[in-house]
C-alpha cells in the first residue's frame, strides 16, 4: 500500500510544480491523535497521542486561494485501560497509516505579501498570516488490534469481536480533512507553519473494532504540528 500512495504523491507533486511558476516544499512533524471505539472522548489522552511525519507540495492558485498535496506518516493507538467506562473490556490497538490527500487552502490576507514598487521591482512583506484549508484523503494501512484480554462472557461482544477479526488487519478507505493554521514568514524562501486539522473518516476500522462496540459511529483522527517550507520560483503581485 506505501509504494503506489508515495508514487501518487510524487506524480501529483510534479504535475503541480510543472504546470505552476511558484510553488513550495514543506516537511511536517507533529502528533497524531483518535476518537472511536476505544477512545470515547473527541480528543486523545496525552499518552495515546502519537508522532507524525509528512511531506507538503503546495501552490499559490490566487493572492488568497492556494491548493496542496500531502503524504502523512503516522500511527494511532488506544487502550480501553486509559478510559473508566472502558476497563471492563480491556481492549487495545495501534494502527499504522499512510494518507494521500489533496486540499485547497484559504489565506485571507495573503494578497498582502507581496507588493510591486515604485520601480517596478516586486517585494515582500514577512507575514504572520492565518490560514484555513480542507480536501479529501486516501487512506491505508495496517491493523493491529488486541481482543485477548476480554474477561468476559458477553455473547453480543463475543460475536463481535468474530467479526472484527474477520474484517482482517489491513485497512483502505478515504478521509475529509479540516483544520486551521498560522503561517510565519521567515525569509523569502522559508516559511513556518503551525496547523491542526481534524480527518472524518467514512470507516468505523480505524482501530480494528466495530461490532463488538459501536459499529454506527465512525472514527476521527487528529494531525497537528509544524510544517517548515521552502519556497521556489519567482512571484508575482498580480
Amino acid at each position: 500500500m506505501k509504494e503506489p500512495v508515495i508514487l501518487l504523491y510524487l506524480l501529483l507533486s510534479m504535475t503541480l510544480i510543472r504546470a505552476q511558476s511558484v510553488w513550495e516544499v514543506g516537511v511536517f512533524a507533529g502528533m497524531a491523535g483518535y476518537s472511536g471505539d476505544v477512545n470515547p472522548t473527541l480528543t486523545s489522552r496525552f499518552e495515546d497521542f502519537t508522532p507524525s511525519i509528512g511531506l507538503t507540495t503546495r501552490t499559490n492558485l490566487s493572492k488568497h486561494f492556494g491548493f496542496r498535496v500531502g503524504l502523512t506518516y503516522l500511527k494511532l493507538k488506544g487502550d480501553d485501560e486509559h478510559y473508566e467506562s472502558r476497563e471492563s473490556r480491556d481492549f487495545n490497538f495501534n494502527t499504522n497509516l499512510v494518507e494521500l490527500s489533496v486540499m485547497g487552502e484559504w489565506e485571507p490576507f495573503g494578497a498582502n505579501r507581496y507588493f510591486t514598487d515604485a520601480e517596478g521591482k516586486i517585494r515582500m512583506d514577512k507575514l504572520i498570516s492565518p490560514y484555513l484549508f480542507a480536501g479529501v484523503g486516501l487512506m491505508g494501512g495496517g491493523l493491529n488490534t488486541n481482543f485477548s484480554n476480554y474477561p468476559g462472557r458477553n455473547e453480543q461482544i463475543l460475536a463481535g469481536i468474530g467479526k472484527d477479526r474477520a474484517y482482517g488487519n489491513s485497512l483502505l478507505g478515504v478521509s475529509l480533512p479540516i483544520g486551521l493554521g498560522i503561517k510565519f514568514d521567515l525569509s523569502k524562501n522559508f516559511s513556518l507553519a503551525l496547523e491542526g486539522s481534524v480527518r472524518g473518516s467514512f470507516t468505523d476500522y480505524l482501530d480494528g473494532i466495530s461490532f463488538s462496540a459501536s459499529p454506527a459511529a465512525k472514527d476521527i483522527y487528529m494531525n497537528m504540528g509544524i510544517v517548515v517550507y521552502r519556497r521556489f520560483g519567482t512571484p508575482s503581485s498580480e
